[in-house]
């Protein structure tokens, strides 16, 4: 079995309601997933856009389970998950109705420790521009984002990053102040 933990976000409401409804919706549907058990959800946030601060807010879940999938049989689960709630790739980091990403998977480093290397250390520009081809794991990014951050230690502030050799609550505490204002826990 593998161990993963995702984090959802939306910020655009759709069809299938506000961004917190649609989240809902798509927990629901990994809950009732049957390839998936032990099913764990993190607090519920609500954090700035960390592109744009006009954008409007997103609201994020973590979730941790465990399953038979590999990684890549999880992404297009997950993917398909998304275009079912409306989401639409136009532009990298734009507004969305529902973004799932795969944080990590045990202590897998995918696809290499050099491809992964290589995406760690982009700048923020070069991040901006490029997309990887592949299924990256951990999440390239990990570190840098209180909205992966705060549901990671919400459901594993003991997982150890592979290749930065930190703990969950290493990273969250190593993030300067202002980040951390910028997300808040949501009452549901």
């Amino acid at each position: 079995m593998n161990n993963y933990i995702i984090v959802l976000g939306s910020n655009l409401s759709s069809e299938f309601g506000s961004s917190t409804e649609i989240l809902k919706k798509c927990v629901g549907e990994l809950k009732s997933f049957q390839a998936i058990q032990s099913l764990l959800e993190s607090k519920w946030y609500i954090s700035s856009s960390f592109v744009d601060k006009s954008e409007p807010k997103y609201v994020n879940v973590g979730i941790r389970f465990c399953t038979n999938l590999k990684p890549k049989e999880l992404l297009n689960f997950t993917s398909d998950l998304e275009i079912k709630y409306g989401r639409k790739r136009q532009r990298r980091w734009e507004p969305r109705t529902c973004d799932i990403d795969i944080l990590l998977c045990d202590q897998l480093i995918l696809p290499s420790k050099l491809y992964f290397e290589k995406w760690l250390k982009l700048d923020f520009f070069e991040q901006k521009e490029l997309s990887p081809d592949e299924l990256i794991l951990p999440h390239p990014r990990l570190q840098e984002r209180t909205f992966f951050l705060k549901p990671l230690n919400d459901l594993q502030p003991d997982w150890t990053h592979p290749f930065l050799e930190m703990k969950a609550k290493e990273m969250l505490d190593s993030l300067p102040s202002n980040e951390l204002q910028n997300i808040e826990e949501m009452k549901l």
